[in-house]
């Protein structure tokens, strides 16, 4: 018990503590359409901001071409062309194997120098990290706590939209797919994009396996529409010793 509260009181640090965090944040979209294939050489995304083909820097001879590499459910691919939002890619870099993906899969983005194979050892600071810290064997995310300048684990939304609020002053509860929560545990949103002011996020619960439940409350007798992002959970479970 004295470690779970424990485990509670830093998790309201941490979320105080981490819009502060680091230079670089990594960018999600998601698949347009499922990959039905574990080779298929294209994959269809909701927007290609941020994506490009290898391009050599532009006046310097010596100077390699510059990679876009994209991460979705533990699988890294290689960008070899961009039409539109239709991508060509290597699949199964960075010692991942290619696999089936379903439409609306939560996609990251990324320079292969940005994300890891490994987990993050000793102490971080965040001004020189990318948030967050994706180790693409195991799929777990992590951030730098500004605060103490160590890891800490989270759980990510990916990009998610939530849908308009009825027009009535009331809370309600819109359901997202977060892999790896357990049912009845606690969770602390630790980071989100800058809420509503007229229906604002007011909490958070895991209601079944792998599944958050965000609560929004609308403020006003209009119909409102929460903010669209990456909403970042931390469970008290992955900081107990």
């Amino acid at each position: 018990m004295r470690k779970t509260l424990k485990a509670l009181l830093s998790l309201s640090a941490l979320a105080l503590a981490l819009p502060l965090c680091a230079q670089t944040s990594l960018t999600s979209t998601t698949l347009s359409s499922a990959v039905t294939s574990a080779s298929a050489s294209s994959i269809v995304l909701a927007s290609a901001t941020g994506i490009s083909a290898p391009a050599p820097v532009s006046g310097n001879v010596t100077a390699g071409p510059t990679y876009t590499e994209l991460f979705v459910d533990q699988e890294a691919m290689l960008v070899t062309a961009v039409n539109g939002k239709t991508i060509n890619v290597v699949r199964g870099v960075s010692s991942t194997s290619g696999a089936t993906h379903a439409s609306g899969s939560v996609v990251w983005v990324a320079t292969p120098s940005q994300l890891y194979t490994v987990q993050p050892t000793g102490s971080c600071t965040a001004a020189n990290t990318v948030n967050p810290y994706i180790n693409v064997q195991t799929g777990q995310f992590w951030f730098c706590d500004t605060g103490t300048g160590n890891w800490q684990p989270v759980f990510s939304t990916g990009t998610i939209t939530p849908v308009a609020t009825a027009a009535a002053i009331q809370t309600v509860a819109q359901t997202f797919t977060v892999a790896g929560l357990a049912v009845g545990e606690p969770v602390a949103v630790i980071g989100q994009p800058a809420p509503s002011s007229l229906c604002p996020l007011v909490a958070a619960r895991v209601t079944a396996a792998n599944t958050v439940s965000l609560y929004f409350t609308t403020l006003t007798a209009a119909a409102c529409t929460p903010t669209s992002g990456t909403y970042f959970l931390m469970a008290p479970r992955l900081n107990i010793p």
